[in-house]
């Protein structure tokens, strides 16, 4: 795809990398993507955001109020073992605010995983076009929630195996920021793949253990709409969020190689009912629900028979390309 703007039916909902940037994340292993999606989408999009997690100021008025009984600290934590309440370290309140795909609400937040830009960017930098998501969640962070702060690590739960480099096995990992993101806000913090040496990105590594790879870190700060992209093989973490009464939003689309079933985080066929992920099929192109494994027109799969009762569960869904197919 040329560098410029993304154009969809007369309106301009972002811009595409450009090569630069492809390459930055091929040899740092992570780039910013400024302004990749526009600023009006997300907005629009936070509409469905407020279905699911509460608006800052009403959090923090009464935080006990939104946090429910299964996701105090204490039921997360238990079965680990005992943690320090301050400092780096892996706790599971810092998950709390998680929500997977498909999203209730307009459909515009669901509509995000497949912008044109970002799936552009993961054809791009996986350097094919047979691709697919594999990981799809919003999230938010709260001032005063939790200790954000995380050791530097590698993101090792996307895999059965340990990072592969190169294509056609490694995987692309996006945070699209759905709010502004300041070094208050919580930043990710990253080390470019020039500065981690050799350092296995099977470890992770606490600040005592190396110092020295954490005064290498730089915070991925940028305004909503911008995206985080980073390799499977990157060191980063997170860190806390320091804004008074602040919060942070922020989208998780990440791609990999289709047929890659090592590589996994989330699994939406459990939702092949919900009413959701119906609004979303029904407004998506071929190509749009072959990205989430969905068999595209001409696939072996396909019947007559079949193609009548998939437009039973999904009225709506232009089927003239699966049947032209078939026909032809």
């Amino acid at each position: 795809m040329v560098d410029g703007a993304v154009t969809i039916g007369g309106t301009n909902p972002g811009r595409f990398a450009r090569d630069d940037e492809v390459a930055r994340w091929n040899d740092d292993g992570y780039v910013v993507l400024d302004g990749l999606v526009a600023t009006d989408l997300v907005d629009a999009a936070m509409v469905d955001v407020w279905n699911v997690f509460p608006k800052p100021e009403k959090f923090h008025a009464d935080p006990a109020k939104y946090i429910s009984p299964g996701k105090t600290n204490a039921v997360l934590r238990r079965g680990y073992p005992e943690m320090p309440e301050h400092g780096p370290w892996f706790r599971p309140e810092q998950h709390r605010w998680g929500s997977p795909f498909p999203f209730w609400g307009t459909g515009n937040l669901s509509r995000l995983a497949v912008h044109p830009a970002i799936v552009d960017f993961a054809e791009r930098a996986l350097q094919t076009t047979a691709v697919q998501v594999y990981q799809t969640q919003i999230n938010a962070k709260y001032t005063g929630d939790a200790d954000y702060e995380q050791p530097m690590h590698t993101d090792r739960n996307h895999s059965w195996l340990p990072p592969l480099e190169g294509p056609p096995w490694w995987h692309v990992e996006m945070f699209l920021y759905l709010s502004d993101v300041d070094e208050e806000s919580a930043p990710t913090h990253v080390v470019s793949r020039r500065d981690s040496g050799d350092r296995s990105p099977n470890d992770s590594f606490f600040p005592e253990q190396d110092p020295q790879i954490y005064a290498l870190e730089r915070p991925a700060t940028g305004i909503r709409g911008s995206v985080m992209a980073y390799r499977n093989d990157t060191f980063h973490r997170g860190v806390d969020i320091t804004k008074p009464n602040g919060a942070r939003f922020l989208y998780n689309v990440s791609y990999k190689v289709a047929g890659l079933d090592f590589v996994g985080f989330h699994a939406p066929q459990h939702d092949a009912t919900h009413p959701s992920w119906v609004q979303f099929a029904e407004a998506s192109t071929p190509r749009e629900l072959e990205l989430f494994g969905f068999p595209p027109p001409g696939h072996s799969v396909w019947t007559a028979k079949l193609i009548e009762d998939t437009q039973v569960r999904y009225p709506k869904l232009d089927l003239d390309p699966w049947r032209n197919a078939l026909e032809g």
